[in-house]
């Protein structure tokens, strides 16, 4: 049984569609990123399986539940965090959280001691006695994404986990993230940030103009694109041009180039498998290696390989 699954899922808003035809799918206990830039139709696919949207056809299941036909039942198992912080104003942190975990249904023996545990670690505790208006951007967000830590749902969606964050602040909620899977959630996280979805995912989901561009693991994604590993090399050996034929003719290579000297540029498919190869040749060639260095592709690479664009032209 998949955790969430959709089928010719579409929204559309007059002539604009937001989602178009998807077909998609979570295992249990799986993170699930959706990787896209603004427009993409992240966060409306988000809104519809937190059942705050309607789809104009197809349809959504969360656990095997329809969220259209069952949407009080998809909520009971369903924690949300939105890419706007939300609270009220004149609350503090605490109270919040409090009042989030209450409504959830978590035992009162546990809430005290979750809420200050998860203050601490989110580095929001100095910050307990602040009213929500007054909190930084960072502080809001970090608040926002506690509530989901606090209830520890079934299913989970966050929503931008980390933006306005620091780099400190986003390795913790990253760490919150993995806990949450560890414990038995299923999660889906929608971001634009490739380090993010590097950290977290355990499969990627690429989404343009509301279409499922491709869906695999990280490590696949970067695989699939051919030529897309760099191998830089440094050798001792007399003669290059010999060398240099060698390594363009092994099974994976798209092109070398040499850098001047006895530097080469390889564009290679799986360099983990060429690597291994080159030194075979080098070795039969007696070109001494002076110095690897390899430069595997980014999910931005991915995006613009399977989109034809950059990933950032419209963040």
């Amino acid at each position: 049984m998949h955790a969430v699954e959709t089928a010719g899922l579409t929204k559309q808003y007059g002539k604009v569609f937001a989602l178009r035809n998807l077909d998609f799918t979570i295992n249990e206990n799986e993170i699930m990123v959706l990787l896209g830039p603004n427009g993409s139709g992240k966060t409306t696919l988000l809104l519809i399986l937190a059942t705050v949207l309607k789809p104009s056809s197809g349809y959504a299941k969360v656990m095997s539940l329809d969220v259209t036909a069952q949407p009080t039942r998809v909520r009971r198992i369903l924690g949300i965090s939105f890419q706007e912080a939300r609270g009220f104003w004149r609350h503090k942190p605490a109270d919040i959280l409090r009042f989030h975990a209450n409504v959830c249904g978590v035992p009162k023996a546990e809430r005290d001691t979750l809420i200050e545990s998860l203050l601490k670690d989110l580095e929001l505790w100095d910050a307990r006695n602040k009213l929500f208006m007054h909190l930084s951007g960072g502080q809001a967000k970090r608040l926002e994404v506690a509530k989901v830590f606090v209830q520890r749902p079934k299913f989970a969606i966050i929503d931008e986990p980390t933006s306005q964050v620091d780099l400190r602040g986003k390795r913790k909620i990253w760490a919150q993230i993995l806990k949450l899977r560890k414990e038995g959630s299923t999660i889906l996280v929608a971001t634009n940030e490739v380090r993010e979805a590097e950290y977290l995912a355990d499969r990627v989901t690429v989404l343009d103009e509301g279409r499922k561009v491709v869906c695999d693991t990280v490590r696949q994604l970067k695989d699939s694109i051919t030529g897309g590993d760099i191998v830089e090399l440094e050798v001792e050996v007399t003669e290059p041009q010999i060398l240099e034929k060698a390594l363009t003719e092994l099974e994976g290579t798209v092109k070398v180039t040499n850098r001047g000297g006895n530097r080469f540029k390889a564009y290679v498919s799986m360099a983990e498998s060429w690597v291994p190869k080159m030194t075979d040749v080098c070795y039969q060639n007696k070109a001494r290696i002076s110095s690897i260095r390899i430069t595997e592709p980014s999910l931005d690479d991915v995006f613009l390989h399977f989109t034809g664009r950059a990933l950032r032209e419209d963040s």
